[in-house]
Order: C-alpha cells, then structure tokens, then sequence
C-alpha cells in the first residue's frame, strides 16, 4: 500500500520509483547479457555453505531459478555461532525494519508484538515489546534510524532483536527490460544487490555494538517476496512474477550471506510462505494489497521465529 514519502532515505516499501531513463538506455546498449557479478554469486556460495539455498521450482506463476534456488524449509535453520539459548529469558523485543514489521495493509497485530505475547506466555514474566519499524525503510534509512537516541537505546536494552529489512532497496519500475530478466542475470539489480550487502553489513555491526545485553540475540529474516506476490502478483503477468521471485532468492541469498557473516540467525519466510517445493500460493497469507502479510500471515512469521528461537 502506498506510503507518503519521508525523510532520511525512507520511501514506501517496494514502491515504484522512476527507474530513469539514463539507466534503461544504457542497460538497454549495453548490459543487457551481463552475467551475474561477484557480489551474487559470494552470495550465494555464502549462503549455500551456510545451508540456507535449497532447491525447487515454483509452478502455478513462480520459476525456478538455477543460480539461487531458493532457502531450504524453515524447519531446519542452520546452527548459528553465538545465539544463545532458548532457556535465556526475554524481557524486551525490539523490531527493526520496513513496513512489514510495523504491520502496513493488516489492521492487525504485528509478528513483533506476537512474539512478545509469545514468549510472555511461555516464560511467565512479562515481555516488552518495542516495535521501531518504518513503513518506507530502506537498508540506509535504517542506518539513518540507528543514529538516533531512542533507536540505540531500545538496541542496548533488547534480549532480542528481530530485523526485517532490504525489499525497498529495490525498484520494480525496471523490471519489464530484458537486462532484469533471471536469463540475463538479474543484471539490472546488480548494483542494489551490492549495496544491500554493504548495507547490510553496516546495520548489523551498529546493532551488534550498540547491543550490551548478555545473551542478546539478533534475528534477521528473509522474504517471500520483495515485490508484490500472490494473485496481485499473477495479475501483472509471467514475467514480472518470474523476475520478482529471482529476485526475491537473490535478496534472500544476500541478507542469508550477510547474517553469517555477521553470526545471528537468518530466519526463512520465503519456504512458510510458498512451501517446501516453492509451489504454495500464498494469497491467503497476503493483505488485499499482495504486498505485506495479512493477520495469518504475521502469525505465521511470528511462529516461523519462535521456532528457530527454539534451536542453538
């Protein structure tokens, strides 16, 4: 749903920007067969070595991609170095992130706050939760965000932090030229994929050394989608649902390769949202708009952490 712009790099969440025509030109003369750059492919073997790139095709409006496949079923989030255990209660969640985490298009109680709720129950002791996401963020707006008192100081407090952010890095206005096409690499999104992981990188180790908690833990999570998804996303035609979903396991791949690196938990939210095989149609989880989760699909976030909170 589209959100007024505001400052600080923010823009509504996959909304279409100009695309430029200097951009279409010279993409058009000139790179329209370029193949995949380093910065994906690092991503991807990144991801692969780190278990999060499976296999499988999605039918029915989605393609399979070859060079990122797609995260393997959340059921079996990789072992992660430094996330502590379940057993460590949780006395304050703090969501970062687009308009996803803050609830956009749902009317409905956000998946941030449902963990909180969550865990509450499961502990016993209360649990604050504080959700600090933007509708409209980007990576750099998110940056922009951390440098404010009231973000740090939420951060320095937080026994967790879950982090949904990256599909505004990325402009579906493009997405018809052949230089987007999954055949031609993705080459038009070559650039933003490398700044996600730049970016990326960046807000995890603000939000690592702004953290003072023992046992603190970071959750960063992927999409479904980074455009608009479901029968929305089927209206528009094959093409923009096969770009979007290349794209999609591109982005996932990167945020996968930056949260290894980085060591805190990536949680998959493409396979809950589209099935173990990539088939599912995940309209019934998705607000009127195709763009953000409606309440069974926030529910089926928060439950898709709380299971990989569950494991070491």
């Amino acid at each position: 749903m589209p959100t007024p712009r505001v400052g600080g790099g923010l823009r509504p969440r996959r909304a279409r920007r100009a695309a430029g025509a200097a951009r279409r030109l010279r993409m058009r003369a000139g790179i329209m067969l370029l193949a995949v750059p380093a910065v994906l492919g690092g991503a991807l073997e990144a991801a692969s070595a780190a278990g999060v790139l499976g296999t499988g095709a999605r039918e029915g409006g989605h393609v399979s991609v070859s060079a990122a496949s797609g995260p393997p079923p959340a059921a079996a989030p990789p072992a992660v170095k430094g996330l502590a255990r379940a057993t460590a209660k949780v006395g304050t969640v703090v969501g970062l992130g687009d308009s996803v985490p803050a609830g956009s298009a749902c009317d409905c109680r956000p998946y941030v706050s449902l963990i909180g709720e969550a865990l509450e129950a499961e502990q016993g002791t209360p649990v604050q939760s504080r959700n600090l996401a933007v509708a409209g963020l980007t990576t750099q707006g998110l940056l922009d965000l951390l440098a404010e008192d009231e973000t740090r100081s939420a951060v320095s407090e937080a026994d967790l932090i879950v982090i949904t952010v990256g599909a505004n890095d990325f402009d579906s206005d493009p997405i018809a030229d052949e230089a987007c096409a999954p055949s031609a690499g993705l080459a038009c999104y070559q650039d933003e994929l490398a700044r996600l992981r730049t970016g990326m990188a960046s807000v995890l180790r603000q939000v690592h050394a702004l953290n003072t908690r023992a046992g603190g833990r970071i959750v960063v999570t992927g999409y479904w989608n980074v455009f608009v998804d479901g029968a929305p996303g089927r209206s528009r035609g094959q093409e923009y649902v096969a770009t979007s979903d290349a794209l999609t396991r591109a982005v996932n791949a990167t945020l996968a390769a930056s949260a290894a690196d980085a060591g805190v938990r990536y949680v998959d939210l493409y396979t809950p949202f589209n099935g173990h095989d990539g088939t599912r149609d995940d309209t019934d989880l998705l607000a009127a708009d195709g763009d953000h989760p409606d309440a069974t699909g926030h529910r089926l976030i928060a439950d898709t952490i709380l299971a990989a909170l569950s494991r070491v």
